[in-house]
């Protein structure tokens, strides 16, 4: 039987792969808090993850709008065209330092601007929104179920199915592995061998390829599953830095296993 390729180094990362891109900002000497990390995945996935210099210009845009926005209604000449009475003029400040302080909660999600210039550095940063792509697309005849087949940065292949229950549930099961070293007889995959484990980032991606089939659908991901085509526990450390993510998600999680156990 001719030996399964092996994996090959991602270039550039999956921006999803939070180790990568905090390693990536290490090495630029740029720290940044879990907050903000929390709110830049958050933010990705509202706007549906676009490019990272995409992603930039709409953050700034944004920001700018608020500003302008708090600048016109809270103008000075709105105060100078109020009587002068003294005690009219202190509620007028009282309702300016309350408009203030609510105009720095709205932009506390603010990003740092170092975070927001590497991530528009492309030709440096070594990371990307998405690193895979949909290579063919499946739908049964009874538009329940849909299969994916997703291709991997260095040509490598993995399959995600989404499987719809009624109109207000779905179900996604993703590959955490390339290949399986399992060999179990009724399932296909297992016959393959392993060729490697899936990043971080490149399990998550399945999710993003599979929310953007749904949003053409407009129906949403309300429960992800872990379950097909690989053994979960040969990289359950990738899996698990996965949870941090779903909570983006309204999502239920699920684990199968081919019953491998460590004592």
């Amino acid at each position: 039987m001719t030996p399964r390729r092996k994996r090959n180094p991602l270039s550039p990362k999956p921006i999803l792969d939070s180790k990568s891109l905090r390693e990536a900002l290490e090495a630029r000497g740029i720290s940044i808090s879990e907050y903000h990390l929390d709110n830049f995945y958050a933010l990705l996935h509202r706007l549906n993850y676009p490019s990272l210099s995409e992603f930039v210009e709409y953050h700034n845009r944004d920001i700018h709008k608020n500003k302008l926005s708090f600048l016109s209604e809270n103008d000075d000449s709105n105060i100078e065209n109020q009587p002068s009475l003294n005690h009219h003029h202190h509620q007028q400040q009282q309702q300016q330092h309350l408009a203030i302080s609510s105009y720095k909660k709205k932009n506390a999600r603010q990003l740092p601007h170092r975070f927001l210039d590497f991530l528009a550095d492309t030709n440096h940063n070594s990371l990307s929104t998405l690193t895979s792509s949909i290579y063919s697309q499946v739908t049964s005849l009874d538009g329940t179920t849909t299969k994916l087949v997703i291709q991997l940065q260095d040509h490598h292949f993995i399959e995600s199915v989404i499987m719809r229950h009624g109109s207000s549930r779905v179900t996604l099961c993703v590959s955490s592995q390339v290949g399986c070293q399992m060999k179990c007889n009724f399932c296909a995959t297992g016959t393959m061998g392993l060729s490697g484990n899936l990043s971080q980032g490149e399990i998550l991606e399945q999710l993003v390829h599979a929310t953007h089939v749904l949003r053409k659908e407009s129906s949403s991901s309300s429960q992800v599953e872990n379950k097909y085509q690989f053994e979960s526990i040969r990289n359950i450390g990738k899996i698990c830095f996965c949870f941090i993510f779903f909570k983006n998600y309204p999502s239920h999680v699920r684990i199968s296993t081919s019953s491998i156990f460590y004592s």
